[in-house]
């Protein structure tokens, strides 16, 4: 007996099967409407703690719908709801006229933390998880193979799950997650820890599978991601106060944007968060977005500011506000307690030159077999 039927063998596991089994396949369900999840009243409190206060939701077929949110708005409870794995303490909820513990059997569902067998390879995960899916050899092979080409694992096939890297774990829990084809797709943050490039991989296969009529929800920190949705709620302490399209909900600020870049872009933010006008001044790296009512009183007005105090290298333009300032600004409307806050600054040695290195290295490389994970890295990082 191999370690995949081992594990199939398992007493708990056979229980979870057997429900599996007498659970009506999704192929013979006939929905009604379009509305794959319908969410009423629902409520899920852990003794006095109420995590998830009174929600409604309605989801249609093929939508990529996003659950955004600080940490512990209730947003994981959500999700271990429509997934079965818990049931509501109040209200219902309806998965293709079923209820979220009887349409598990349509259901994939990709947890917040990585949830498949560490000890288990890549290869041997994907036939567990399609072995419990009741899925055949023929099809555990076809569908397996594809999701690993999608996520550019096909040389990864005989890595143990626990050796992968923390974005690659994401994949391959993906990959097993849509092993059974589902028509809903639960995402729990799914590209946490996973590098830029591949997370523009991963939406563009969530949308290519949107597009052949899949339903997903995905709940994400990445509002950049949440703009890819057709549409967003946002969920804070245990209720959705905002539901719309990403256009919409950035409408709803009533603010305007600018940008603006400056050679001293610290003490431009200083003197900015100073003036009225200026609703809000959030710093990204080389830039500040300044929330304005009015766009072309407070330009004016800011380049005075900004040239009384000597900074007159700047570049300011208008710009569309983006999902994430518009979440900044509901947030701050919710709670006092909501800060942006400031970028760190540079920390300046009086000992060191501002150049001197603290880190560095030269041509690194980092092999594990035949596999070369780090080829002829060279990095230096300066002090502070």
């Amino acid at each position: 007996m191999n370690a995949v039927e081992t594990l199939i063998a398992d007493e708990e596991l056979q229980t979870e099967l057997n429900e599996l089994i007498s659970s009506e396949p999704f192929n013979e369900l006939s929905p009604s409407t379009q509305t794959a999840i319908r969410v009423r009243g629902l409520q899920k409190s852990y003794g006095a703690v109420e995590a998830v206060k009174g929600i409604d939701l309605d989801i249609e077929a093929g939508e990529i719908f996003g659950l955004i949110g600080p940490d512990g708005a209730g947003k994981t409870s959500v999700f271990q709801v429509l997934g079965g794995v818990m049931q509501p303490s109040v209200g219902t909820v309806d998965m293709y006229g079923l209820p979220a513990r009887e349409a598990r059997s349509f259901v994939g569902y990709l947890t917040q933390t990585f949830s498949l067998y560490q000890d288990l390879s890549v290869a041997e995960n994907l036939r567990y998880i399609g072995q419990l899916r009741l899925l055949s050899r023929a099809e555990i092979e076809e569908r397996g193979g594809r999701y690993l080409k999608m996520f550019d694992m096909e040389r990864f096939t005989d890595r143990l799950a626990g050796s992968l890297s923390g974005g690659m774990k994401q994949k391959l829990a993906l990959a097993c997650a849509l092993i059974a084809e589902p028509k809903i797709l639960l995402l729990d943050e799914p590209t946490t820890g996973v590098d830029p490039v591949s997370r523009r991989e991963f939406w563009d296969a969530l949308a290519n599978l949107s597009s052949a009529g899949m339903t997903m929800i995905a709940a994400t920190p990445y509002l950049d991601e949440a703009e890819r949705c057709h549409r967003v709620a946002l969920m804070y302490d245990g209720l959705i106060y905002q539901t719309g399209t990403p256009a919409e909900i950035r409408s709803r600020t009533g603010l305007e944007r600018l940008q603006m870049r400056a050679a001293d872009l610290g003490r431009a933010e200083e003197i900015l968060n100073a003036v009225p006008s200026v609703k809000d001044a959030q710093r990204f790296g080389d830039r500040l977005d300044l929330m304005v009512s009015d766009i072309r009183t407070v330009e004016k007005l800011t380049r005075d500011a900004l040239a009384f105090a000597g900074i007159t290298e700047t570049e300011i333009r208008p710009a569309l506000p983006t999902l994430e300032n518009a979440f900044v600004a509901t947030l701050r409307e919710l709670s006092d307690e909501v800060e942006t806050p400031t970028f760190p600054r540079r920390r300046q040695f009086r000992d060191r030159p501002s150049d001197a290195v603290a880190i560095e290295a030269r041509n690194l490389y980092k092999r594990f077999g035949v596999f070369t994970a780090v080829k002829d890295i060279n990095i230096e990082i300066k002090y502070g």
